[in-house]
């Protein structure tokens, strides 16, 4: 149990508990008669939840008169996408700039409960591309099933499961592509094409055909081409990698210039980085600093190494900072190293 402490703050109860109750009341009547309390929070949470669009109305009701141009739709739908606990802060808001403080609390905290998407080894997020010369994979002028005709739908394999290329008129070889990438970039490009306007689609088979044109053109003749970002089929029932549409005869060039894939684990990646040979001197400690490790290595460890067979040379401690060295003699100075090692994980 806790005291509310303004009139207007008591009135906001006040009208969230009527609203739980299911009680029409005004507002000015809710400012005759505040509550002083309120009592079972557990309870009158499942009861905002329970009678939320109530709740809702009767909030913007009692800040309508300050709301600008255009404001009541946004709070609005704030306000329904909000939980109890922020309904309840927010009819407690002593003002609009109170109210507006909860809705923007309210939005934060869902857009950390949002999933991210980003995963190391994910099919289709935060996929990695990587450049390959580029390569002829499909070339229609005289094979690959020749030209396309009108309304003309044509599926192709990217590679086949050996990881080469099938017959379609261009390079032999994989062109440097794994089996089964996330995407490819490829530069399409139509040659002997007939009257215009047309466009062709690529897109992924097995999928239905987007309305977005990877290249357009206006008349017979002509010769265009156009880079473009061609996902390609996942999941089984791939019996081809990728589908095209042409709405007119042409002929058809495909070089790929990349791929798109998932990430890749690799070994980790570790060296030695050892100081130069620092001279301990006599009756003193002396620090020896590991040294920095290059761009993309993080240090993970060190090695600290002295002079053998000097009695008077001792290792004091090994910190962050470097190797620290103590010399008990006083007449004679020995060397001592630093050495760190530095890691990274390459990935793909």
């Amino acid at each position: 149990m806790f005291a509310i402490g303004s009139a207007r703050q008591r009135a906001r109860v006040a009208l969230v508990s009527a609203a739980m109750a299911g009680v029409l009341v005004s507002p000015g009547a809710l400012a005759q008669e505040a509550i002083g309390e309120l009592r079972a929070v557990p309870s009158a949470l499942l009861s905002i939840d329970q009678n939320r669009p109530v709740v809702i109305e009767r909030i913007v009701e009692v800040f309508r008169p300050a709301f600008g141009p255009g404001q009541e739709a946004t709070v609005r739908e704030a306000l329904v996408g909000m939980r109890a606990d922020q309904l309840l802060a927010a009819s407690l808001a002593p003002n609009v700039d109170g109210l507006l403080a909860v809705m923007k609390s309210a939005d934060s905290a869902s857009a950390l409960a949002k999933p991210v998407g980003k995963a190391l080894g994910d099919t289709a997020v935060d996929v990695v591309y990587t450049p390959v010369t580029p390569c002829r994979i499909v070339d229609t002028r005289g094979g690959a099933g020749g030209t396309l005709l009108t309304n003309d739908t044509r599926n192709w394999l990217a590679a086949n499961p050996g990881g080469t290329f099938v017959a379609q008129g261009g390079s032999a070889t994989n062109c440097g592509i794994p089996v089964k990438p996330a995407a490819v970039l490829v530069n399409l490009t139509v040659a002997n094409t007939q009257p215009g306007p047309a466009f062709l689609v690529g897109y992924p088979f097995n999928q239905a055909r987007p309305n977005a044109a990877s290249l357009n053109w206006v008349a017979a003749g002509t010769q265009l081409a156009n880079a473009i970002i061609l996902p390609l089929c996942t999941g089984g029932g791939c019996t081809a990698d990728w589908s095209l549409f042409t709405s007119s005869g042409t002929d058809l060039i495909v070089d790929v210039m990349g791929y798109f894939a998932a990430p890749a684990a690799t070994a980790v990646d570790c060296i030695s980085v050892a100081s130069a040979a620092t001279a301990v001197a006599v009756s003193a400690d002396t620090l020896v600093p590991l040294p920095v490790c290059a761009a993309g290595y993080t240090r993970t460890g060190s090695q600290c190494t002295g002079a053998a067979n000097i009695p008077s040379g001792y290792l004091v401690e090994t910190s962050a900072a470097g190797c620290l060295y103590r010399n008990l003699s006083s007449v004679a100075t020995f060397n001592a190293t630093a050495t760190a090692t530095c890691c990274r994980i390459p990935g793909r």
